[in-house]
């Protein structure tokens, strides 16, 4: 072996003596460290006594231990690269332990450092300095976050108690910052005050503070909230007095609300808010941070609510009602172009922010569509009037033309204010054939929207009316006759004009719909006029199988159908069209005719003096029914029954050889009117059985058979 070897081999052997003697010394004097770094904790945060004064020299230990656990790595290294480390039990053992050591060692460093940080953060704190506590607070967090579990230093968990009771205790601090020098409350009812003390760096640097630590200032947020209350809402909506004043402590912002209910000139508004505005510019515009100022971080929170409250409760305020006043509209864009010029330059408004420029400059729009809004309240307004002031419209009834011209409207009355709500909707339709593609659409829209409100609107204003007098109902049943009548005719005079500009440009839809809404309520009305009788009739006593004697109610009840149908003419003939009022009160009259037939065929006898009392009672409606139509003769055409009442009334007072004739083998009358049974049932109740009758009754037969 040279003696270069050798001398290597020496100092090998050297390396794995200190390694082996200096580990476990190394290892005594770290659990030493461990010690006294727990006690320090604990006497400081466990224990709340005296800071110890040992904290440098125990820094002092555990950089030397570093050092000294540094050598034995490089030591270490370099004996394991040489496979030494296998012919060394106890150098195995002493090479793992140092991974060991320098774990806790960490630990203990990770912790002296926590130490001194919490040091730094309390002298930062009590000198005020916030900006530099947030920075420091951070570090120590991710010194924490950077501490291993060791299940040896329970001090940790004491600590973490520590970080967090400091910074609750930081944050009431930098709020406490906030409050004591700005504040919004209320002197006196409806005065409310703004106060910002100065000089007021600590409010300055206290919110630097809070945005650098979270980005979010809690005490700001709330200011926020209150300044929206309390200056920016009371300013557009209500008449208030706003005064600045300032002294050597303070400068402050008053408002009082003079009248909470009333909205004043835009003009108005629009100064105090620039005036709010530069106050805050001049006492409260902070740089938070990079690209965040005080006042823009309130308008991140108000900014589109401000634009919103702005423009409908303000703005909306002044859009014009007449040419004129679209004319000197100009004037309102200009102030409006300024009151947003400052919004932005006080960062209270972003370019993302809806501009309320943008709106007033569509005042075009905004004018029509205000005009369309006036337009439906005045609809509404015309639809709130009394249907029973009327006036005759269309063609008379013409007898040569029963079923009249195909163009004509049917000569009846509406009421007047159909015709003030027509020249409505037709002066909208002027407008909209001057006004741009884009208005005209806005205006087409707006006579549609009141055509289709009508009759929903209507029926169920006058709902009272409608269901109890007989001449609401009719006008109501014309109004929407009349009003499809005249859209049919618009189509032609303006929609197909405006089809140029529109697409889509028609009343068909809505001319064919009214009539069929109208005709549902009027329908339900005729329901009740035939239901009533026949609940009157129900009361005339011809509902048991037999009659012995025609009681008085049963006169006293068809006289009271009758009359019901005569009070109904009295007001619908002068109502309704020639045609519509003698098909409705056909209807009715068809129904007492039905009632009065059904009663009496169902009868298995009637002594001959009953049939002739039933004889009376029915004349009392081939006499006075006829009357009821406007031309008496034309009953047959609007009563279907009323050819089988006639034959009922024959079949009671004839004779069997009369019948016979009548029914002339199932050519005659009666069989136009009668089945064979139900004549049958009739003669069978009328007349005794006889060989006579029996010969009848075998020639009466369905000619089907």
């Amino acid at each position: 072996m040279s003696i270069l070897a050798e001398v290597i081999q020496s100092a090998e052997t050297v390396d794995v003596e200190y390694i082996n003697k200096t580990v476990p010394e190394l290892k005594v004097h770290l659990e030493t460290c461990k010690n006294e770094m727990v006690t320090t904790v604990e006497n400081i945060y466990v224990k709340y006594s005296n800071r110890s004064k040992s904290n440098d020299i125990l820094l002092s230990k555990v950089l030397q231990t570093q050092q000294t656990l540094g050598v034995l790595k490089d030591k270490a290294e370099y004996i394991s690269s040489k496979d030494l480390v296998k012919c060394n039990q106890e150098l195995s053992k002493n090479i793992d332990e140092l991974a060991k050591i320098e774990f806790s060692l960490n630990i203990i460093k990770n912790l002296q450092s926590i130490l001194k940080l919490i040091g730094e953060f309390d002298s930062e704190l009590s000198k005020q300095n916030y900006i530099k506590c947030v920075e420091v607070f951070k570090e120590l967090r991710d010194k924490y976050d950077e501490s291993l579990p060791d299940e040896t230093l329970d001090v940790i968990t004491e600590l973490k108690l520590t970080l967090s009771e400091k910074f609750h205790s930081f944050q009431s601090e930098l709020k406490n910052a906030f409050t004591d020098n700005i504040r919004i409350y209320e002197n006196m009812e409806n005065t409310i005050i703004l106060t910002i003390k100065k000089p007021n760096d600590n409010v300055k640097t206290a919110m630097i503070a809070l945005y650098k630590n979270t980005e979010e200032i809690r005490p700001l947020n709330y200011l926020t909230k209150k300044f929206w209350d309390y200056f920016l809402t009371p300013i557009v909506n209500s008449e208030v007095v706003l005064t600045d004043s300032e002294d050597n402590t303070s400068v402050s912002l008053q408002l009082s609300i003079q009248n909470p209910d009333k909205k004043v000139h835009y003009k108005k508004v629009f100064e105090q808010l620039k005036m709010v505005l530069q106050f805050l510019l001049n006492n409260f515009n902070y740089e938070i941070s990079e690209n965040v100022t005080t006042l823009s971080y309130m308008g991140n929170d108000i900014s589109h609510n401000l634009s919103e409250l702005i423009i409908k409760n303000c703005l909306r305020d002044t859009i014009p009602s007449n040419a004129e006043e679209l004319q000197n509209y100009k004037v309102v864009i200009e102030d409006t172009k300024e009151l947003e010029k400052v919004l932005l330059d006080s960062k209270i408004f972003t370019e993302e922010t809806s501009s309320i420029l943008e709106y007033a400059n569509k005042v075009d729009v905004l004018f029509v569509n205000k005009k369309c809004e006036e337009y439906v309240q005045k609809a509404i307004s015309i639809m709130k009037m009394d249907l029973h002031d009327l006036v005759v419209v269309g063609v008379p009834y013409n007898s040569d033309f029963p079923l009249g011209q195909q163009t004509d409207f049917p000569q009846c009355c509406i009421s007047k204010n159909v015709q003030q709500l027509l020249k409505l909707c037709e002066g909208i339709l002027e407008e909209a054939l001057q006004a741009s593609p884009e208005c005209s659409g806005r205006l087409f829209i707006t006579v549609t929207n009141i055509v289709t409100k009508y009759p929903v609107f209507v029926s169920e204003f006058h709902k009272y009316y409608l269901s109890t007098l007989p001449q609401q109902i009719g006008l109501f049943f014309n109004n929407c006759q009349y009003i499809a009548y005249i859209l049919k005719k618009w189509n032609l005079e303006y929609c197909s004009k405006l089809v140029h500009e529109l697409l889509i440009c028609n009343f068909t839809s809505e001319a064919s719909q009214l009539p069929v809404m109208a005709l549902d309520i009027f329908n339900n009305y005729l329901e009740g006029q035939v239901k009533q009788i026949n609940e009157i009739m129900s009361g005339a006593q011809l509902d048991g199988p037999t009659i012995e004697k025609v009681d008085p109610k049963t006169e006293k009840c068809v006289r009271q159908c009758l009359r019901q149908q005569e009070l109904l003419k009295t007001v619908w003939h002068k109502v309704l069209s020639y045609d519509l009022y003698n098909k409705y009160i056909g209807l009715i009259v068809d129904e007492l005719c039905k009632s009065i037939i059904n009663s009496i065929v169902k009868f298995e006898d009637i002594p001959a003096r009953v049939a002739e009392q039933l004889v009376d009672v029915i004349k009392l409606v081939l006499t006075r029914a006829p009357k009821l139509f406007t031309d008496p003769k034309e009953i047959t055409l609007f009563v279907p029954l009323w050819y089988k009442l006639n034959e009922v009334s024959f079949v009671l007072n004839a004779s069997l050889v009369e019948i016979n004739d009548r029914w002339a083998d199932g050519k005659g009358p009666l069989a136009l009117q009668f089945e064979a049974d139900e004549l049958k049932q009739l003669i069978k109740s009328l007349f005794q059985n006889t060989d006579r009758r029996a010969a009848v009754l075998e020639r009466i037969k369905d000619s089907k058979t």
